[in-house]
């Protein structure tokens, strides 16, 4: 990885607007790399869901600049004995907590090396036992971004980190088990399976999605091929099957739930 000057921090959290969270973090990293530019993915990850989470830095990352550091907190173990980690990737750097949260992202762009964050000379002079994201990641990214390149120095080396992988689809024949992972601002709802293995299961046959009781049979390339109140699936802009309607909320329609059961069955026409 090439160090073309001060790297993009990216932030992913828990936090919310409401609180000053978010904001501190910034002014940490301000005092220490002033010209790093941070970047605000999202804050609104559902509190402590490390799916969501998950999901949706595998749904992003590659978007941004290689260099990119990923400041990612969704941390219900702090203060624990959980270690705090650097990931350096084929392409990024991924910062967090290792509960399995920076997992999915750092393993499809081929993990090079992990640390364990342990060099206090990098972190804030007090650190609090609530607030790790103040006090150790956030400083530890903007050393990085300002053009830390030895990252040994940060800690010691890890053989492997905590592993989170997706729920797994459980598959028959004839139909296949099915997980929402995200619900978007919109309603859309997230399933845990691939537009590629939805053509590849479907072929074209007739299918039904039953998820609470309901049944949905149309599958669409765009929102707008909807009828008014009609549920579909649409393949989404993670590349992941959605279930949506146009111009209404999928979500509460159906009163679903993350990690709410679906099956996806190949029915006779």
């Amino acid at each position: 990885m090439r160090n073309s000057g001060i790297r993009p921090i990216v932030l992913l959290t828990d936090f919310g607007q409401q609180d000053i969270f978010a904001g501190v973090l910034k002014g940490v990293i301000a005092s220490i790399s002033p010209e790093s530019k941070v970047i605000d993915l999202t804050h609104g990850v559902l509190p402590q869901d490390l799916l969501q989470g998950s999901f949706l830095l595998a749904a992003s990352y590659s978007y941004f600049p290689k260099g990119s550091i990923f400041c990612v907190i969704v941390d219900p173990g702090v203060g624990s004995d959980r270690k705090g980690i650097c990931i350096e990737t084929r392409d990024y750097f991924f910062l967090g907590p290792d509960n399995g949260v920076l997992w999915n992202a750092a393993s499809i762009n081929k993990i090079k090396r992990i640390i364990h964050l342990t060099n206090t000379d990098y972190f804030l002079d007090s650190i609090s036992t609530t607030f790790h994201a103040r006090d150790i990641f956030a400083p530890v990214a903007a050393y990085i971004s300002k053009g830390l390149e030895d990252l040994s120095i940060l800690g010691k080396p890890l053989k492997k980190c905590v592993e989170y992988r997706f729920p797994k689809i459980d598959r028959h024949d004839y139909s296949l088990g099915l997980t929402v992972i995200h619900m978007d601002r919109f309603g859309n709802v997230t399933l845990n399976l691939s537009e590629k293995e939805f053509e590849g299961f479907v072929k074209n046959q007739q299918f039904c999605l039953t998820i609470n009781g309901v049944r949905i049979k149309k599958r669409y390339h765009t929102y707008s091929q909807g009828e008014k109140s009609e549920l579909f699936l649409i393949g989404g802009s993670s590349s992941y099957m959605e279930i949506s309607i146009k111009n209404a909320n999928a979500a509460k329609r159906l009163s679903v739930k993350s990690r709410q059961k679906a099956v996806l069955e190949i029915i006779d026409s």
